[in-house]
């Protein structure tokens, strides 16, 4: 009797306790579906979200009070977003609280959250590659104040990780949101050759890779695990793994080889460069030349172009060049060498058989226009072809 009795209080138990989930899971479900709001039509009096129009003449963004819709995409381009709590604090990835999307006739924000932000957006218009850079980059691109220098043949961002914080660009697609879910998709503008050709590195690392498959082979950059690796098209190797819309502004470039037999230390003898060869290779993906790394910025960690300082969440740690030092022949060290930034932000050769990072570095087609802002938030990107 007592065994029923304790049997049936448990059933009554579980019953309540089931009746209390299914009732909290039906009161979070409604509150999940009522946290949604699209806001199709401007209202200024609405302080919480506001916008930000990148002016023509100084390529800086103000803010615009007078507009009752969003801005259409024959106006402006959609540039990125920035929230921020109550109190002012910055809230990160904007996404996760708003979403901007391309509707028909007019654009609409959806608001993902019931909380008090406060969120701007930002439009602006695609414009030829160094009129957007020379405004953007100030005393960093192309050698500051006159913004005309050309080195090793390129205009190049130069400086530390603190001053060269605008030249990041998302690739894949016209929304730059779409870097913050695809990490991957977010690149560095290196420089720009003197026909109008971006040098892209991606933020991030890639993979780890070897070089060569023993510390003996005499191998050059187009017969390394690496370039095969970068070039491969098979669903493991980098290129086989890109996304179309990238693969469409990649241009295919001939790259400047070089291959040293000789018993000097780099870089005593002249490394590969964008203005040195000794041979060329042609495909789609490289490596920075160990000179991109020089002319970049102070050689060490401070270098914009060293890895942690891609992007936010990168770490310290070594990662290959492209710039082959060749076959050393000599009986007490006989090893292929190859030129690398290692961890403490140097440089300096190493043996080929070694595993480092590799970040793809490619040039995307000539006549592209760039939009928005270039720092990582809201880094550039390619809304569309120019013809000047």
């Amino acid at each position: 009797m007592k065994r029923k009795i304790m049997i049936i209080g448990i059933v009554i138990v579980l019953i309540i306790e089931s009746v209390f989930i299914y009732n909290l899971f039906k009161s979070n479900k409604s509150q999940i579906l009522q946290d949604i709001k699209t806001v199709d039509v401007f209202d200024n009096k609405n302080k919480t979200l506001s916008i930000m129009i990148q002016q023509d003449e100084t390529l800086e963004y103000k803010e615009d009070t007078s507009r009752t819709t969003w801005p259409s995409r024959d106006e402006y381009m959609y540039a990125g977003s920035k929230c921020v709590g109550e109190d002012g604090t910055d809230l990160g990835d904007s996404t996760k609280y708003i979403n901007f999307e391309e509707t028909s006739p007019n654009p609409t924000v959806t608001i993902k959250t019931k909380k008090t932000i406060y969120c701007t957006l930002y439009f602006g218009k695609a414009r030829p590659v160094m009129e957007v850079l020379r405004a953007k980059g100030k005393e960093t691109f192309a050698g500051g104040g006159e913004q005309n220098t050309v080195v090793d043949g390129m205009y190049r961002f130069y400086g530390t990780a603190s001053q060269v914080t605008n030249n990041y660009i998302c690739l894949g697609d016209e929304n730059p949101d779409v870097c913050k879910t695809n990490p991957d998709n977010l690149y560095r503008i290196i420089g720009v050759t003197t026909d109008g050709k971006l040098k892209v590195i991606k933020a991030s690392k890639s993979s780890k890779q070897k070089w060569g498959s023993s510390d003996f082979d005499g191998v050059s950059w187009s017969g390394s695990i690496t370039y095969r690796y970068l070039n491969g098209t098979s669903s493991e190797q980098f290129y086989g793994l890109l996304d179309g819309k990238i693969k469409e502004l990649i241009e295919k470039h001939t790259w400047n080889m070089e291959y040293y037999n000789d018993e000097t230390s780099w870089p005593s003898s002249n490394p590969t460069s964008d203005s040195i060869k000794n041979g060329t290779v042609s495909n789609y993906i490289g490596l920075m030349y160990a000179t991109d790394y020089q002319n970049a910025g102070p050689v060490g960690k401070t270098n914009w172009l060293y890895i942690q300082n891609g992007m936010s969440g990168n770490e310290e740690e070594s990662e290959w060049t492209m710039s082959y030092f060749g076959y050393n022949s000599r009986q007490w060290n006989p090893y292929s060498y190859t030129a690398w930034v290692c961890s403490s932000g140097r440089i300096s050769n190493t043996p080929v058989k070694g595993e480092f990072a590799v970040r793809p570095v490619f040039y995307l087609i000539p006549g592209i226009g760039l939009s928005g802002e270039g720092i990582e938030e809201r880094p550039f990107t390619i809304t569309k072809m120019l013809t000047s």
